[in-house]
């Protein structure tokens, strides 16, 4: 059986009639004909009585109608299910981020996206730049977005904005009573706050220290900024921070962020990427161009 067919059928079933079911159809009457007597024909038996100007649907009719409405139904209903994902009207969206998008930029672009695109649902993964990578690769979300991406094949990147680092430290910590922008070398011997070794963030402001000739006093290792911030409020050292992950703090006072003076390009870039090779749907494409 095929759709057109069952078109054909309802049409009669509902007009009684071939001449007014191929009118609403937009068919000729023996174009409605030929498709009756071909699903007659597939199904082997009589669909209608034909009773001088009346049509009367048979026993099997009557038993083929029930379905017949149903699938011309689920097939519209289907249609427009499709069609609503490729606009981005429904469907599902998997994001991935790392800890600071996930935490600092991407709640504000998450809460607009929702309130424009109601009938998507929204999937967040976290972890690090690279482990975000691998489930852009690996298909496990559509879009990532990651801080110091240095490119993959088979990946598309958008890059997106960069953010400063700062040096964070207590309001009556020596370096926030100057209230000058901090060089380098004033960091050699201070306790440090550093994240866990193998995150992007440590590798990060290790390769910074590094490369200023600064030896590191690392104090205290964690595996996130909040706690970071929480330790350096309770004036147990300093740390070198994204200024996006302390600026509710630095309003209320709480924290200072010092700019680096001798580094004034110490940014990070953010960049969103997705699979070269992958269908973006219509959710997809209306999230990166929010993004952007």
């Amino acid at each position: 059986m095929e759709l057109h067919q069952l078109e054909a059928f309802e049409g009669v079933a509902a007009h009684r009639s071939f001449t007014r079911a191929a009118e609403a159809l937009c068919l000729t009457q023996p174009a409605v004909t030929r498709q009756i007597a071909a699903l007659e024909a597939e199904l082997k038996t009589r669909l209608f009585d034909r009773l001088g100007k009346t049509v009367e649907l048979t026993a099997a009719g009557e038993a083929l109608h029930r379905y017949a409405a149903e699938i011309l139904r689920l097939t519209h209903e289907a249609g427009n299910a499709v069609a609503d994902v490729a606009t981005g009207a429904a469907g599902r969206l998997s994001v991935g981020a790392n800890s600071t998008t996930a935490t600092y930029l991407l709640p504000p672009l998450l809460r607009r996206f929702r309130e424009a695109n109601p009938g998507v649902e929204l999937v967040v993964h976290t972890g690090i730049s690279a482990q975000v990578a691998d489930m852009v690769v690996a298909n496990q979300v559509d879009v990532g977005v990651v801080t110091g991406f240095m490119g993959q094949a088979g990946l598309v990147e958008i890059p997106l904005t960069e953010y400063a680092t700062v040096v964070v430290v207590f309001p009556d910590h020596p370096l926030a009573c100057a209230a000058t922008p901090v060089r380098t070398e004033q960091l050699e011997g201070s306790p440090l706050i550093l994240m866990e070794e193998g995150t992007n963030l440590r590798r990060y402001v290790d390769r910074l220290l590094s490369t200023a000739g600064v030896a590191e006093r690392v104090t205290m290792e964690l595996d996130n900024v909040e706690a970071i911030k929480k330790m350096i409020e309770a004036r147990l050292g300093i740390s070198l921070l994204p200024l996006i992950s302390v600026e509710a703090e630095v309003r209320a006072g709480s924290l200072i962020a010092l700019p680096l003076a001798d580094l004034p390009n110490a940014h990070r870039s953010v960049t969103a990427i997705y699979r070269a090779d992958k269908y973006r749907t219509g959710a997809v494409l209306r999230f990166l161009e929010m993004l952007k």
